[in-house]
């Protein structure tokens, strides 16, 4: 589940708890502006509000105009106002919700299979998010193995080693046509995933996402090269010069 919140008629604002002074809707919002505008005070129920992790904040007609990530939830005024962080160029922006709301200035939630069930925003939302998981990963145990290392070791030898740890598992995603993702595996080492398909097909993957195919390489991962995908931006780009019907073939045909 997702937070949404569908912008209203143009309208200005005095007293505005954000200090904006002007709310809704209007052509030309910057993702930033769209947020601020998004996170209220609207009303909502405050038990399903509390609970999401995401807010998506769209135009009149469901187009997503901005994503950000929630970090909390307070009442002011009998309503509800969100904090959180924006993601800038989040994959779905520009994308519509299929499952349309005539309820403007309201927080209400949209079942996320749902709301771009059967679509290729869906899709392709779903290998961005498998690239920035594993690319995390991965760069997150090269820092780690870096900021533990001895001060005093040689910093060649402390890169070298920072590198080994990253070559390790997870080298690929296994992509389930609901959309869940698995990292890594027992055959991740292994150039051939049509050869070793058949037990993880049985518990509904379709599809391997591997990070030697998405960067043309069948040797060590570059950290430089792994470091810009863990944005989304960054990765849904990637993932579009390698061409979208090649990359989310298996799993649109899976649905």
């Amino acid at each position: 589940m997702t937070l949404r919140v569908r912008l209203g008629d143009l309208r200005e604002m005095r007293d505005h708890p954000l200090g904006t002074t002007e709310a809704g809707f209007r052509a030309g919002l910057t993702q930033q502006e769209a947020f601020t505008r998004g996170r209220g005070p609207f009303c909502g129920d405050a038990e399903s509000v509390f609970s999401e992790r995401e807010l998506f904040v769209t135009a009149p007609d469901d187009e997503v105009l901005a994503v950000a990530t929630i970090a909390g939830v307070r009442e002011y005024d009998g309503e509800l106002l969100v904090d959180g962080d924006l993601v800038v160029d989040h994959e779905r922006v520009g994308t519509r919700l299929l499952i349309r709301t005539p309820a403007e200035n309201v927080f209400s939630c949209a079942d996320e299979e749902s709301a771009w069930a059967g679509s290729v925003e869906r899709a392709r939302w779903i290998y961005v998010r498998a690239l920035v998981e594993v690319a995390t990963v991965k760069t997150a145990s090269y820092d780690r193995r870096l900021a533990g290392a001895d001060p005093a070791a040689d910093p060649a030898t402390t890169l070298a080693t920072a590198d080994e740890t990253m070559q390790v598992v997870p080298r690929y995603v296994m992509i389930h046509r609901s959309g869940k993702l698995r990292l890594g595996g027992p055959y991740a080492d292994v150039a051939d995933w049509d050869g070793h398909v058949e037990p993880w097909s049985d518990y509904g993957y379709v599809d391997c996402l591997r990070l030697d195919d998405v960067l043309g390489t069948s040797g060590d991962l570059d950290i430089d090269a792994l470091r810009p995908l863990t944005s989304r931006a960054a990765a849904a780009e990637l993932l579009e010069s390698l061409g979208w019907d090649k990359v989310v073939r298996r799993f649109v045909e899976a649905r």
